[in-house]
């Protein structure tokens, strides 16, 4: 009898805002497919959880979704890792326009960022292959550029949204995803975050929603029950090593 092999293992790092709490790491996910692994926000304390899943030469990309601290300071702690060692393979890392000068800003040095990455940065649908991962950047509604990702691998698809209000790129970068991940960092409407219910009328024909990034004060099983009064999508929220398999 053969066997089927998952196309992607989805393990949350992190999911704290605005800052990260004893072990509660701010927003960070490791998406990994046949033997790739890619970092999707690198917050504060998630290179520290990474690495209970994999090694720093096994990360063959990094993510970075926009330019708060929540979602990229610990950027800064792996550069120092791979300018310290030769031995680890560059990984490719994607950000917004303007990542690389504000690592070189933050570490002082002219050009640091590309010594040790390979450089890209993010626009509106571009699309990209890491391994036999398909990425395409969605850009969403957030007080800074911010760039979701909805990432597919053999037909089954995880979607991300970053930080973001409601926005009609919403709709398509979580459609018929097995997994929509989208933040509910608002309790109250607010034009750069979403609430539950927001999240809720949002999710169209997704297979399951993981919330994350929750408003501080919004309890687990508030946001939940707030979500559930609006869809009855199957919901999940972010936790330090809750892990899907798609």
């Amino acid at each position: 009898m053969s066997t089927t092999t998952p196309a992607m293992t989805l393990t949350v790092l992190g999911a704290a805002t605005p800052f990260p709490k004893p072990d509660e790491p701010c927003s960070g996910f490791l998406l990994q497919a046949d033997g790739t692994s890619i970092w999707i926000d690198a917050g504060s304390g998630t290179l520290a959880e990474l690495q209970r899943h994999v090694p720093l030469a096994a990360v063959d990309a990094i993510w970075i979704s926009h330019l708060h601290p929540d979602h990229w300071a610990d950027l800064l702690a792996a550069w120092n890792a791979y300018a310290n060692d030769d031995a680890l393979p560059r990984p490719t890392v994607f950000g917004p326009p303007g990542w690389t000068h504000r690592l070189d800003s933050a570490l002082g040095q002219h050009g640091a960022a590309a010594k040790v990455f390979e450089v890209v940065e993010l626009g509106d649908r571009l699309k990209t292959m890491v391994g036999p991962i398909e990425l395409q950047a969605f850009a969403m509604h957030h007080s800074v550029p911010t760039f979701g990702v909805r990432a597919e691998a053999s037909g089954r698809v995880m979607a991300y949204s970053a930080d973001t209000g409601p926005c009609k790129a919403l709709i398509e970068l979580g459609q018929g995803a097995d997994v929509l991940v989208m933040e509910a960092g608002a309790s109250e409407p607010s034009e750069f975050h979403c609430t539950p219910e927001e999240v809720a009328r949002t999710v169209g024909n997704a297979a399951r929603v993981l919330l994350t990034h929750l408003a501080p004060g919004l309890e687990t099983d508030v946001a939940v029950a707030r979500f559930q009064a609006v869809s009855p999508v199957l919901v999940d929220v972010a936790s330090v090593g809750f892990q899907l398999t798609l």
